[in-house]
C-alpha cells in the first residue's frame, strides 16, 4: 500500500500551521493525477482541522476539446467532493501572441494571476508540484548551466503563501496512491509526446537514470534543501547591499565583496535598472574591470550597462530612446508644489500637503482613453521611500496593487492604450519602485487615508502625445 509523505510535509514545513492560522486554502485543480490526489488529501485534512477549502480550475484553451473535457471533469469531481470550484477560461494562445510570450510562460502568468485574484493578498494557494517535478526542474536547469539559485529547485513554500504539500512525493507514488484509493483523474496527452526537451528528459532520460539511482527524487530534494539555505544567506546579504530600487553601490564596497556576493548585487542592480539577469560572462567582465582599478563600462542584457567610475558601480540604461528626452525630476516631502513636468501631452502637478484644486478625476478602471481627461491621487509620504522622481516607462517595469504584482506592459495592453500614450505616460517612483502611473491605482500601502503627510499628484492631459516618442518595449 502506497504511503505518501503529505502529512509529514505539512508538519515539517509549517504548512499545517499556516492553514490553521489563515483558516482557508485555495487548491489549484487541473484534473491530473497530482492535483486530484492533492484535492482529496486536502479535503480530508481541512475537514479534520476546520479549515475552509475551495478549488480553482483554469482552462487555458490550448488543447481544444481535451481542455473542455478536463474542465467538465473538474466541475463534476468537485461536485462529488463537495468542494466549491471556480473555473476561469483564458484564450492563452491569443494572449501569448498579444503579449509576445511563449505559450507556457503566458499560461503560467494567467494561471497565477487567477490564483492571486481569488485567494486575495494574504490567501494561501496549494499547488500539486511533486518530487518528480522538482527533479526534472533541477536537471533541466543544470543542463542549461544554471547557478545556485536554479539548483535550489521548487521550494516547498514560495512567498509565504504558495504551498506544495506533495513536493516530497514522486509522480509514480502519487499515481499509485490514486489507483489504490480509487481517485479518478485525467491525463494530458501532451505530457506523453516527445515534442519538447522536458518531455524527452521525463520519458527517456529519467527511466534510464532510475536503473542506476532507484530514488533520484529523494536525493535531489535533499540537495536542494541544503543549497537553499546557502542561497537564502547570500541573497539576504545581497539584498542589504542593493535593496529594491537601488542600482548603484560604492566601488570600494563592491570591490571588497566575494564573487558570489558581487554577482548577486550586480544582478539585482541590473533588474532594478530594467535589464535582464546577467550571465556568468557578464559578471566576470564587470568583476575583472572593477578589480583592475580601471574605469569603464560593460554592456549587460536587456539594454542596460554597468558603469564603473572612480567612486561608484552603477547600472544605467544603455541606449537612450526618445522618451528619455523628458527630464527626470526629483521631489520630496518638502516640495513646495508646482509643475513637475509639462511636455505638450500632459502636465504633472504636485500639490503641497494642504493643497486642493478643482481637478476632475477619471475612473481608474474605465475603458475610456485616459488622455482625454485628467486624473489625480493622494499618497501618504510617510509610507514612501524618499525621494520620489518622475520618469518614463522602462522594459520590465512592474507595479503592485490589488495584492498583485503587475507588469506595466500588460496593464497598457489590457487597457488597449495607443503606442504613443504608452511611451509618453509619466511614471512616478520612489526607492521601492513605481508608486503611481496616471490612470491606474497607486502602489499598495501608499494611498493617503487621512493620516500622515499628504502628497497629491494631478496629471492633466493637455494635448496629443508625440508620435516620434513611440518606442516598442
Amino acid at each position: 500500500m502506497t504511503v505518501l509523505q503529505f502529512y509529514n510535509t505539512l508538519s515539517r514545513f509549517g504548512m499545517d500551521a499556516l492553514m490553521k492560522e489563515r483558516g482557508s486554502v485555495l487548491a489549484a485543480f487541473s484534473g491530473g493525477a497530482d492535483s486530484s490526489c492533492l484535492l482529496v488529501l486536502l479535503r480530508d485534512w481541512c475537514r479534520e482541522n476546520g479549515v475552509a477549502l475551495a478549488a480553482v480550475h483554469v482552462n487555458h484553451m490550448i488543447r481544444g476539446e481535451e481542455a473542455d473535457r478536463d474542465e467538465a471533469f473538474c466541475r463534476e469531481r468537485c461536485r462529488e467532493l463537495g468542494i466549491p470550484l471556480t473555473v476561469r477560461r483564458a484564450d492563452v494562445p491569443a494572449l501569448a501572441k498579444e503579449r509576445g510570450l511563449g505559450l507556457e510562460e503566458c499560461a503560467r502568468e494567467v494561471r497565477y494571476a487567477c490564483f492571486d485574484e481569488l485567494a486575495g493578498k494574504d490567501g494561501l494557494i496549494a499547488t500539486a508540484h511533486n518530487a518528480s517535478d522538482n527533479l526534472e526542474t533541477v536537471l533541466f536547469r543544470m543542463l542549461r548551466g544554471t547557478g545556485l539559485k536554479g539548483l535550489c529547485g521548487i521550494p516547498p513554500i514560495r512567498d509565504g503563501r504558495y504551498l506544495r504539500p506533495l513536493i516530497r512525493d514522486g509522480g509514480e507514488a502519487v499515481r499509485s496512491f490514486c489507483r489504490e484509493n480509487g481517485i479518478p483523474y485525467v491525463t494530458d496527452r501532451t505530457n506523453l509526446e516527445l515534442g519538447c526537451a522536458r518531455n524527452i528528459l521525463r520519458l527517456e532520460a529519467l527511466p534510464a537514470l532510475r536503473t542506476v539511482f532507484p530514488d533520484p527524487e529523494a536525493a535531489v530534494f535533499r540537495m536542494t534543501e541544503l543549497l537553499r539555505r546557502d542561497e537564502e544567506l547570500l541573497e539576504e546579504r545581497a539584498g542589504a547591499l542593493a535593496p529594491d530600487g537601488k542600482a548603484e553601490i560604492s566601488r570600494a564596497v563592491f570591490d571588497g565583496l566575494a564573487e558570489a556576493e558581487a554577482s548577486r548585487v550586480l544582478r539585482r542592480m541590473a533588474e532594478h535598472a530594467g535589464g535582464r539577469v546577467p550571465e556568468a560572462s557578464h559578471a566576470e567582465a564587470v568583476l575583472t574591470l572593477s578589480r583592475s582599478g580601471s574605469v569603464g563600462s560593460v554592456s549587460l542584457p536587456g539594454g542596460v550597462r554597468c558603469v564603473l567610475d572612480r567612486d561608484t558601480v552603477r547600472v544605467v540604461r544603455e541606449n537612450r530612446d526618445p522618451r528619455e528626452e523628458v527630464p527626470e525630476v526629483l521631489f520630496g516631502a518638502d516640495y513646495p508644489g508646482g509643475i513637475l513636468r509639462e511636455d505638450g501631452f500632459c502636465r504633472l502637478i504636485c500639490l503641497p500637503e494642504d493643497g486642493e484644486g478643482p481637478f476632475p478625476s477619471i475612473d481608474i478602471y474605465s475603458e475610456e482613453n485616459i488622455y482625454k481627461s485628467s486624473t489625480s491621487v493622494s499618497l501618504c509620504f510617510d509610507k514612501i521611500s524618499f525621494a520620489c522622481r518622475t520618469r518614463v516607462r522602462r522594459p520590465g517595469d512592474t507595479i503592485r496593487f490589488g495584492g498583485m504584482t503587475r507588469r506595466v506592459k500588460t496593464l497598457f495592453s489590457d487597457r488597449k492604450l495607443p503606442p504613443e500614450v504608452r511611451s509618453s505616460l509619466p511614471v512616478i517612483e520612489d526607492g521601492d519602485g513605481i508608486l503611481w502611473i496616471p490612470g491606474f491605482p497607486p502602489r499598495d500601502g501608499t494611498l493617503w487615508t487621512g493620516e500622515g503627510r499628504r502628497l497629491t499628484l494631478v496629471c492633466q492631459f493637455t494635448g496629443t502625445p508625440p508620435a516620434d516618442r513611440i518606442v516598442s518595449s
